[in-house]
């Protein structure tokens, strides 16, 4: 745990030293770095993607999930902001994304034989045929299975088009509401989220309400949208 800890509270000052420097060639360097401390851990985040590809029948090759993955950790050094959320948690919310828009990839428009008219065709292994109920009385075959069931419904909005178009349509329904969206989804929470959004100083009473009200808000927003 101490090791883990030391890992990730390393790559937090070198994200910060990032986001300060102004030089480019240093902030290069900087980045660089970033990258090779996270080699393995990138490399564990593609075999985990690949793995659960094959759960469902499907395989995704390994190079789509890691130049994703590569692309959403540059995304994380640059959104990184020393007094808000830990690196660690905008890491991990953003390789949540990388794995679900490559995904996205391989969805293609399906028929009235596919669940929820979705279909991943071009990524199928094997025959939907096949039973996953383990033998039990209820019997259960891969078509029953879609990513509808292993993401919510929130996840699969974000998953058709990309999330800054989203923020940026809903910021017309309520600039307020939308900027606290956009810190979540940056992987804030809490008394980071409060800090970041400016919006208090701490995650009280009324900055929760506040969260809570965004969250309806946004919701109602994705369900007019998607009708």
């Amino acid at each position: 745990m101490v090791i883990k800890s030391e890992f990730w509270s390393g790559l937090e000052e070198m994200a910060g030293l990032y986001s300060s420097e102004k030089e480019e060639l240093k902030k290069e360097i900087i980045l660089l770095n970033i990258f090779e401390k996270m080699k393995g851990y990138i490399l564990t985040s593609v075999n985990n993607a690949y793995k659960k590809t094959g759960v469902y029948g499907l395989e995704i090759p390994k190079e789509d999930f890691e130049s994703r993955f590569m692309q959403y950790l540059w995304e994380a050094v640059e959104s990184f902001q020393s007094d808000g959320s830990t690196f660690k948690n905008i890491v991990a919310r953003r390789f949540d994304f990388a794995e679900k828009h490559t995904w996205r990839q391989y969805k293609t428009k399906g028929d009235e034989n596919d669940k929820n008219g979705v279909s991943y065709e071009s990524a199928r292994l094997i025959s939907l045929d096949r039973r996953i109920d383990g033998g039990t009385k209820s019997v259960k075959i891969l078509a029953d299975i879609s990513l509808g069931d292993v993401y919510s419904a929130e996840d699969e909005y974000f998953e058709q088009i990309e999330v800054t178009s989203i923020i940026s349509e809903f910021k017309k329904v309520n600039e307020r509401y939308a900027n606290v969206i956009q810190f979540i989804l940056l992987g804030y929470k809490g008394v980071d989220l409060a800090i970041a959004t400016g919006e208090a100083d701490s995650n009280n009473q009324k900055f929760r309400k506040l969260v809570q009200r965004s969250k309806e808000s946004f919701a109602k927003y994705m369900t007019n949208r998607a009708s």
